[in-house]
């Protein structure tokens, strides 16, 4: 038989070929097809990955707005639910909501420059889904902790320079900051808590009156260590401008509790809403004021707002006054004009008496609080938690200068208070005598000026010219003053008020010039400023008396948020209207718990990221 191998074999090579086409057609196309299947996916990675970034720039938004909302020191519910979908990159945002997560909580921070403070935490979630025009969709959820720190945490507060100079010995307890420079020179200030700044701390004078630089006397500030060992202050930042060197210093003197920018400490934003002005907190009410300037100013939250005409002051008790009803049921319970109540509880004193250091005779709306308390006792509809008091009819348009009345507030008999109670007003303050020292409630006093009289004050004749602003007053020059003698006193309240400043740093500037009058309110005499010492801390609470060798006790919070407007014409010069008292001043640690608070506390508050995941 004839076998033809050669051919079989073509054949096969063929079959084998095709085969090997087939298999190859095979691959191509399934290489092919991963090869689209990558691009694909590629893609489709690449539009999450952009929905993701989108997604997390648009939390990032939101998140800005909250931090925007936080300038009250809280994030309510209604700022939650006022979250605005952002705008970015083309895509659209769906269900952008924020949520409470829980219940506030109460807790002391840990770490930071803050560490030791008392905060209120809200946790909040906050959800973001961003969607691309191909309906690629990713969703952020950011965990956040809202912390509110209220201002009356401090010891001292200030937003602007605090200078402390004392002259009789000063022992302070109760944390210092500021978010201006701090200026220290004594002889015998002694502060036992931590001293914060974000900007320089000073050991020296910024007062211009004080001639050239001091660099060797007054080495007696002293601060406690962690061991609560006082140990001087021998540095500053100027002193030991270098980061390194600063901190060094405070950790070997006082164990890292002086610090400032270049330890990492950050200004602390006030509870205002943005653009508002902080003088405006005790200002009052304003038809244009929108609800976050109505959720923070005193006058929007008092539950008794009183309107006193000036030109009524005689007869205080006969229409002067405007009871508002702002909250509560006060104002149909209010004393009605001309009763014996009335007549009890509210005085009206037109140039009551010679205030040294404004040189004038104030014009004095003044409350009996031992008869407030009385009457609030007799229904529980009377209950007032906080009071605002403001006057219409003060200086009208064409009033020369020379003739501008100085209404002011003065509280007297008020060592045991109704309860829980803040009292706020745009003008100057007055307390005569003790003041919560029975029977302790959570009190503030927030007002352009708080000048403190004592238990033994009298009030001194205020002959006529007293009422004539002097625009050409020489703090060189001494002025006749009949000091009176003050008796011991104590006061028990947080103090949010206005301060006097001294213009500029002479290191900085020299020589400094005068302040422009351009701060003081279209009513408020004009301000003649000096390059001198404003008071400092040691006169931020004002004093009328002869106190030497009197004790000034006070348990509270200092807190001054701007510069005093009316109580300003005058700077700080303390020959002819008063001499210093003992001061035994303590931070009330009573305020650490956030129920102790007074009502109407101003806050503070900041925003920070607790979690982050992305849900696709």
């Amino acid at each position: 038989m004839y076998l033809n191998i050669a051919r079989d074999r073509r054949g096969f090579t063929l079959e084998s070929t095709i085969l090997v086409m087939v298999l190859l057609t095979i691959l191509i196309g399934f290489a092919a097809s991963q090869t689209m299947r990558t691009i694909r996916t590629a893609d489709l990675d690449y539009r999450a990955a952009r929905a993701a970034y989108e997604a997390e720039g648009g939390a990032d938004a939101v998140l800005g707005q909250l931090k925007g909302a936080m300038a009250d020191g809280i994030v309510s519910p209604a700022d939650l639910a006022a979250i605005v979908p952002p705008t970015l990159g083309g895509f659209t945002f769906q269900n952008v909501r924020g949520d409470t997560t829980g219940p506030a909580v109460v807790r002391t921070i840990t770490d930071g420059p803050y560490a030791g403070l008392i905060s209120l935490n809200q946790p909040i979630e906050v959800n973001v889904t961003a969607v691309d025009p191909n309906n690629n969709s990713t969703r952020i959820v950011l965990g956040i902790n809202a912390q509110s720190v209220p201002v009356f945490q401090f010891g001292v507060f200030y937003d602007e320079d605090l200078e402390i100079h004392n002259g009789p010995r000063l022992d302070f307890s109760g944390w210092v900051h500021t978010n201006g420079n701090l200026y220290l020179r004594s002889n015998n200030s002694f502060f036992h808590s931590l001293i914060t700044t974000p900007r320089q701390l000073v050991f020296n004078r910024k007062a211009a009156d004080m001639g050239t630089p001091i660099s060797g006397a007054e080495r007696g500030v002293w601060i406690d260590n962690a061991a609560s060992t006082s140990n001087a202050l021998t540095f500053d930042s100027r002193s030991a401008p270098d980061t390194s060197n600063f901190k060094n210093l405070s950790d070997i003197n006082f164990d890292g509790r002086v610090m400032t920018g270049v330890s990492g400490v950050k200004p602390l934003r006030l509870p205002l809403p943005a653009g508002m002005a902080a003088i405006q907190l005790i200002q009052p009410r304003n038809v244009a004021d929108n609800a976050d300037v109505q959720g923070v100013k005193f006058a929007w939250k008092a539950d008794w707002m009183i309107t006193v005409d000036l030109f009524r002051l005689n007869n205080i008790c006969n229409g002067a006054m405007a009871h508002l009803r702002l909250a509560g049921p006060i104002s149909s319970a209010a004393p009605a004009d001309g009763t014996a109540q009335c007549n009890a509880i509210f005085q009206g004193i037109p140039n009551a008496f010679q205030e040294g250091r404004e040189n004038i005779g104030p014009d004095v709306f003044q409350i009996d609080v031992a008869q407030l308390r009385a009457w609030i006792g007799v229904a529980a509809a009377r209950q007032v938690r906080t009071m605002y008091v403001t006057f219409v009819n003060t200086n009208p348009a064409g009033t020369p200068a020379a003739n501008w009345d100085y209404p002011v507030v003065r509280l007297r008999n008020a060592s045991a208070l109704p309860s829980a109670f803040t009292f706020a007003t745009d003008r100057p303050l007055y307390v005569w005598g003790n003041y919560n020292s029975v029977g302790w409630s959570p009190s503030a006093l927030a007002a352009d000026a708080i000048t403190f009289l004592s238990n033994g004050w009298v009030d001194p004749a205020a002959p006529p010219a007293a009422r004539s602003w002097n625009p050409v007053w020489d703090p060189n020059v001494t002025h006749a003053y009949a000091k009176s003698a003050a008796a011991p006193t104590s006061v028990y309240a947080a103090i949010a008020a206005g301060h006097s400043a001294t213009p500029c740093d002479v290191v900085v500037t020299s020589p400094c010039p005068a302040l422009p009058p351009g701060s003081a309110p279209p009513t408020a005499p004009p301000q003649v400023a000096y390059a001198n010492y404003g008071g400092g801390l040691e006169n931020f609470p004002r004093f009328l008396e002869d106190w030497g060798g009197v004790q000034f006790t006070y348990r509270g919070s200092l807190v001054s948020l701007f510069q005093s407007a009316y109580a300003a014409r005058r700077r700080w010069s303390w020959q002819d209207y008063y001499t210093p008292p003992n001061r035994d001043w303590q931070f009330d640690l009573r305020f650490q718990d956030p129920n102790n608070l007074p009502p109407s506390t101003p806050v503070v508050g900041n925003i920070f990221q607790t979690a982050f995941r992305t849900v696709y």
